[in-house]
């Protein structure tokens, strides 16, 4: 099903795989800049029997030309309360910025492994997940050129971000809540910016 800004697949037992290129033209318009821009995407969901099932992805993305910022990548940070699949939880709004980047994730469901012992999580049928996300990339100094990057913002090319979640989902059959740590990048503190190492979402 395709919306505004994402499709959703209605399941498959095959790896779901997307590319997408998008052009820029200069002078169309009033556009100031000419680039090219492509995204290599992968999604697979694993049945594990007893064990649950795991969705893992990984996404290869690369930025020709010579842009200012708000035209590169940003990766998605979340500052709210509420879980976001598609964004890095413990991640603060346009910190990282870059023109090319490799980003995986995996996700387990585990469908009561463990909780089904206690009889009364068994009856609520609560049910575990945990997550892994990183992403790692570059941004070359031409950019730089054209648009000074916010002062709260960088670059991934020091190590790769990474965090980590664990929770419960189908409370009542309709919420999850996760506890995420944040493993990397601990100093990227600036005026009036904190990091968090650890939060709840829901």
């Amino acid at each position: 099903l395709s919306g505004e800004f994402e499709r959703v697949s209605l399941g498959t037992k095959k790896p779901i795989i997307t590319v997408q290129y998008t052009y820029g033209m200069k002078g169309v318009l009033g556009s100031d800049y000419e680039y090219h821009k492509a995204i290599f995407g992968w999604r697979h969901k694993i049945p594990m029997g007893i064990l649950g099932n795991m969705r893992y992805g990984f996404e290869l993305g690369k930025i020709w030309g010579s842009l200012p910022y708000p035209l590169l990548e940003i990766h998605a940070g979340n500052e709210t309360w509420t879980y976001n699949n598609y964004a890095y939880n413990m991640m603060n709004i346009v910190e990282f910025v870059s023109d090319e980047y490799v980003s995986a994730w995996a996700e387990h469901h585990f469908d009561g492994l463990f909780l089904n012992k206690i009889p009364l999580l068994r009856k609520l049928k609560w049910r575990e997940v945990a997550t892994v996300k990183a992403i790692y990339g570059r941004l070359d100094n031409k950019h730089l050129s054209q648009m000074a990057l916010p002062y709260f913002s960088s670059t991934l090319q020091d190590k790769p971000y990474v965090e980590l979640s664990t929770g419960i989902e189908n409370i009542f059959q309709v919420f999850r809540v996760e506890a995420l740590w944040r493993l990397s990048y601990w100093d990227n503190t600036y005026p009036g910016i904190d990091v968090f190492k650890f939060g709840i979402r829901g």
